[in-house]
This record gives structure tokens, C-alpha cells and sequence, in this order.
């Protein structure tokens, strides 16, 4: 049986030397010099290392134990010589593997935690009570509280934050902003300004600058064709087939807009530079890059400007001076004729009201400015230079000093001009007028048109004079003007002048002298609508004074005055009611206009 330890004391504390040997065993042992290991349990308050050289306790084979160093106190796990204050090996054939440190707890409640400090710094990695996720904490009062540095969960969400709230996303990053470095460069991801930049104000932000990968930001919103030689950017348009690609469903897919009174963009190639803009509400495009008389310009109202900056008409073209070029010049290539068409629907000057004409005028640098020369256009019922819808040259132009109408064609195609015609071909058609004047007297005359003196006794319709005319083309009287120094005409209380034309026809009944067609008797006031009896056309000469000229124009008789080629004319002068009463002498001019094909 062992010696109990207890019974030792005195014999060790005053006959045991340093030499001794003692061997703790078990009861059974029948070594001498043992103590019991029950008894030495018992008795056991510390362990002492021999001098510097510490202690170890290991098994059998010396590899697996607990080893502390002699001179800096210094524990091994499985190592004998530890290099740091607790120096744990691996045990590579145990099961579940060596190598761990754990801390553990079988109450969900309470902490669990180790911690890292020196004077002035407490760092604890910790599980918190009735919590599962993993913190790192900070304390600057030796442990007392803590403030959450980051934060994992067990779905391995990692958070750098102070909260202790659910983790919904794989990283999370609040409070402040953060940096990636190197070599001085940096990228800061900015959340109070929800904003990624780089660390320098003049450092460049790359994105993926060397893969070539597409970029894509928002939902097709900025889409980068990432080419090395030919990028391409769309804006809300995926995969964009020009160097700037945009779409968009609404009208309106792009604007360009400046904080200041111009806003321009522009378009530049190896050559030259051209703008488009807006300035002081007119748009403008062209080689400058304010609003000029350079550029093409477009006023709010809709006006259109060359070489004027304040344009006064739809399309407004101003040359400034005599040695710049021609003003416009419209030219076809094609089939078709350049057409030029001009339309006003107001009077100049905007009111809605005179006559609506339209014209294209045409004027010169004499010595100033606008000197306008011709015009050419359409008349609208102004009684000044035309009637109704006439196509006038206006001399002098129609909003110059002295404007004459020199010609005039009408809405019926005949042509008024004030000079000659003239030409040097052998053969000409169309329209020509021919002025005549006769002489008559008597109170029931028949008379010829076209001869001076028609007939020494014209009253008789059978007179041997022939008071007619055939005609050579076919023609309209135009133009009537009776003249009478016989002051017996002025109590004649007027008088009604007629136009025949018949086409004649043979009957050898008739007598001699007769040409068949006219009435011997005609109705002394034949009641329109006319041809009756011969008459084509019949008018009015009332108010008759001595040495006055009354002129009745075509638009005055009742009837037609056109005849055709080949007709007899003849005309006849009495009282209106068809009588012969009152004579009288007058000269009739008539002006008649032929047209020969």
C-alpha cells in the first residue's frame, strides 16, 4: 500500500532533500518511495517548472500534450517549444481534427466571446446573448461596452455596421463611405451621395477599360458597345448600331439644354464646323456659333431667315450688299420644269383685309438698297393695277415709288400690253386688236363697221353701198365710243345701238342689192336673250351731250359681241324704243379684237 502524502509532512519538510526521488503510483504498486496519485490529487495546490526549463505533460510517445516554456512562460498545444503566448498545432490524426480553439456554451443566453487588447486598445470577437451571428467588437473602456465593427450571419451575409438587425443582403456596408487603393490611386463608393468616384478630381473612372466588355447601365438607360476600335453608346437602345444610337417611344427622345440664354451643339468633321442652336427664341444652323446672319435662322413665329437674323416673312432672303451673290437660284436636273410657286392669302404687312395679290418682284443695288424694278403676279380684284384674278407686270414694282402696269393678261387669256409686239417671224397667231371709226347720220342708220363713210344714204338695208362688212377672222367687239357735235342729239333722250352678224345665205327671191339674213323690218326693240333676228348684242347710249365721248365696253351690251370668220357685220343706230324720230351725226370708234390661227 502507497504512503499517504499527508502523513509525509514532516518527514518531507525536514528530512526530504532536492535529491530525493519520489514515485507517484497507483495503490498498488510495490515500489518504495511512492506516493499514491489519489493522495497527491488531494494534496495538489500548484505545479513548479525546475529552474528556466518549464514543464511539459504529454503521452506516451512525447507528441500530443500541453507543454509551458521555461523562460517566457510561453503554452504549446502538440509543441514543445511554443513560439507565442498559446502556440496550438494540429493534430492530423485525430477526429474531428485537432487545431480548434472552441468556446461553447449550453445556455442561448448568455455570451459568448474572446477578446484582443493592450493598454489601449479591446477588440472581442463575440456571439451575443439569444443571437447567432457572429460580431467584432470594439471597446474603449477596457471592456465595459462595445460597438459593432462588422458582422456575419449564419447564411454567411457579412456586414460592416454597428447595427444588430437582420442581414438581408450578402455585403453591407453603412455609416461612411468606402475606399479601394493602390499606389495612391483610389475608388470611393460614396452612399450619402449614392456615389462612385475616384480619389483625384482629375483621375479618370474607368469601366471595364481592358476586358471590353459591353457596359449596361439601368435598364438599356446608357448601353456601351465596349468596341476597341468603333464603340458605340446607346441611349435606351440596346446593342447600337451608330456611334451615338438614340430611341425612344415619346415624340420628344432627346434635348439638349443650357442654364445660360444660348444652347448649342455641334457636328464636326476633319474639314469644317457647323452648329445648331437656339438664342433669344430663334433656332439657327450654320457656321457660327451665335445667332448670326451667317446661319440659317428660325424666328418663334415660324419665319425663316437667310442672311438676316430677324426674319419678316416666312421665308425671308436678304443680301446686304451689291458684290455678295445671288440672293436664290432654284434649278431642276430631272424631267421636271423648276416651278417657283408664291401664294398670299393676306394683303403685305399681315391685316386681313384689301386686295389678297401675290407677286414675285424683282429688284437691284441702285446706289441703296431694295430698289425694286418689275413685278409679275396675280391680281385679286384690285381696281388699281387689274380686275379680278388678271396676271399684270407692274414696272417699278408694286411697292415702288412710281408702279405701271404695263401689261395685263386676263382670266379670258386676252393680253393688254401698252408698247409694240413685235416679231421677226414670218407667221404669228393668237389675238390682235384693230381700231376703226365711221361717220353716220340719219335717224334709223345701218351702217359698216369698218368703213369711214359707210353709205352716202345708209338708212336702206338694201342700199347698193352694202352697208356691211364680211369678216376676215374670228373676233369680239371689245370696245364702242360714240362722239356728236349735233346738238339735236342731246333732247333725243338716247339712243340703242345694235351689233348684226348673220351668215348669209342666197335666195334669188330677194331684191336686188339685198343680202339675204339681215331683216328688212327688223323688231324695232328686239327683247333678249339674243341672236333675234341678227342681233347678237345691244346697248344703251343715253345722256348724250355735243363734243363728249361715251365709251361702252364689251361688258356693257347685252348679248355677245363675238362673231366667227366669214359672218356679215353690220351695226345700226336709232332711237331705244326702235323708232326713227330725232336724226343725228355722230362718229362711232370700235375697237375689235381678231384671232387668227
Amino acid at each position: 500500500m502507497g504512503i499517504p502524502l499527508s502523513s509525509l509532512s514532516n518527514k518531507l519538510g525536514v528530512n526530504v532533500a532536492s535529491t530525493d526521488i519520489f514515485l507517484v503510483s497507483n495503490t498498488n504498486s510495490t515500489q518504495d518511495n511512492k506516493i499514491t496519485a489519489e493522495e497527491f490529487s488531494k494534496s495538489f495546490t500548484g505545479l513548479y517548472a525546475k529552474g528556466n526549463d518549464g514543464f511539459t505533460v504529454f503521452e506516451a510517445n512525447g507528441v500530443y500534450g500541453l507543454s509551458v516554456s521555461g523562460q517566457y512562460g510561453f503554452v504549446g498545444i502538440n509543441d514543445r517549444n511554443p513560439f507565442v503566448s498559446l502556440d496550438v498545432v494540429d493534430n492530423l490524426n485525430a477526429a474531428p481534427g485537432s487545431g480548434q480553439i472552441r468556446l461553447s456554451t449550453a445556455n442561448s443566453g448568455r455570451k459568448i466571446a474572446f477578446s484582443l487588447s493592450d493598454p489601449n486598445t479591446y477588440y472581442e470577437f463575440s456571439k451575443k446573448p439569444n443571437d447567432t451571428k457572429l460580431y467584432l467588437e470594439s471597446s474603449v473602456n477596457n471592456g465595459s461596452t462595445f460597438t459593432n465593427l462588422f458582422v456575419v450571419d449564419q447564411n454567411g451575409n457579412f456586414g460592416i455596421t454597428d447595427s444588430t438587425g437582420i442581414l438581408s443582403d450578402k455585403f453591407l456596408v453603412s455609416g461612411a463611405s468606402i475606399q479601394f487603393q493602390k499606389d495612391g490611386n483610389a475608388i470611393y463608393f460614396d452612399p450619402s451621395n449614392t456615389e462612385i468616384k475616384t480619389s483625384a478630381i482629375d483621375e479618370t473612372l474607368l469601366l471595364n477599360y481592358n476586358n471590353l466588355g459591353d457596359i449596361n447601365i439601368g435598364k438599356n438607360g446608357v448601353y456601351v458597345d465596349n468596341n476597341s476600335t468603333a464603340p458605340k453608346v446607346g441611349i435606351a437602345h440596346a446593342i447600337p448600331a451608330y456611334t451615338l444610337h438614340v430611341s425612344g417611344t415619346a415624340g420628344e427622345v432627346a434635348r439638349f439644354q443650357s442654364n445660360v440664354g444660348r444652347c448649342v451643339s455641334s457636328y464636326k468633321t476633319s474639314a469644317s464646323t457647323y452648329y445648331f442652336g437656339v438664342e433669344a427664341n430663334k433656332a439657327f444652323v450654320g457656321p457660327s456659333s451665335i445667332l448670326s446672319a451667317d446661319n440659317l435662322v428660325i424666328a418663334g413665329n415660324g419665319f425663316i431667315g437667310v442672311g438676316t437674323t430677324s426674319p419678316l416673312y416666312k421665308l425671308d432672303l436678304v443680301s446686304t450688299g451689291p458684290t455678295e451673290y445671288t440672293v436664290a437660284h432654284f434649278e431642276t436636273t430631272g424631267a421636271k420644269t423648276c416651278e417657283i410657286i408664291i401664294g398670299s392669302n393676306k394683303v403685305i404687312g399681315g391685316a386681313d383685309t384689301g386686295p389678297r395679290n401675290s407677286f414675285l418682284t424683282f429688284s437691284r443695288y441702285d446706289g441703296s438698297t431694295d430698289v425694286d424694278k418689275w413685278s409679275i403676279g396675280n391680281i385679286k380684284n384690285d381696281t388699281t393695277f387689274g380686275g379680278n384674278d388678271d396676271f399684270v407686270f407692274i414696272r417699278n414694282g408694286y411697292f415702288g415709288a412710281s408702279p405701271n402696269v404695263v401689261a395685263k393678261l386676263s382670266a379670258a387669256g386676252s393680253l393688254d400690253i401698252d408698247g409694240s409686239y413685235t416679231t421677226n417671224d414670218q407667221y404669228c397667231k393668237g389675238k390682235f386688236v384693230q381700231t376703226y371709226q365711221t361717220q353716220v347720220t340719219g335717224t334709223d342708220v345701218y351702217f359698216n363697221p369698218l368703213y369711214p363713210n359707210s353709205s352716202d344714204n345708209p338708212s336702206g338695208n338694201n342700199s347698193i353701198d352694202s352697208p356691211f362688212t364680211i369678216t376676215n377672222f374670228d373676233g369680239s367687239v371689245e370696245r364702242v365710243m360714240f362722239m356728236t357735235s349735233d346738238i339735236a342729239a342731246e333732247s333725243a333722250g338716247g339712243y340703242r345701238f345694235e351689233i348684226s352678224a348673220i351668215s348669209s345665205v342666197y335666195n334669188e327671191d330677194t331684191p336686188d342689192g339685198f343680202v339675204s339674213g339681215f331683216s328688212v323690218s327688223p323688231p324695232s326693240n328686239p327683247v333678249a336673250p339674243f341672236p333675234v333676228s341678227g342681233i347678237i348684242a345691244a346697248t344703251t347710249v343715253a345722256g348724250i351731250t355735243a363734243n363728249t365721248v361715251i365709251v361702252k365696253n364689251k361688258a356693257n351690251f347685252v348679248g355677245s359681241t363675238s362673231f366667227t370668220s366669214g359672218q356679215l357685220l353690220q351695226y345700226r343706230l336709232c332711237n331705244t324704243d326702235g323708232t326713227k324720230t330725232v336724226a343725228a351725226n355722230f362718229n362711232v370708234v370700235t375697237t375689235i379684237a381678231y384671232t387668227i390661227v
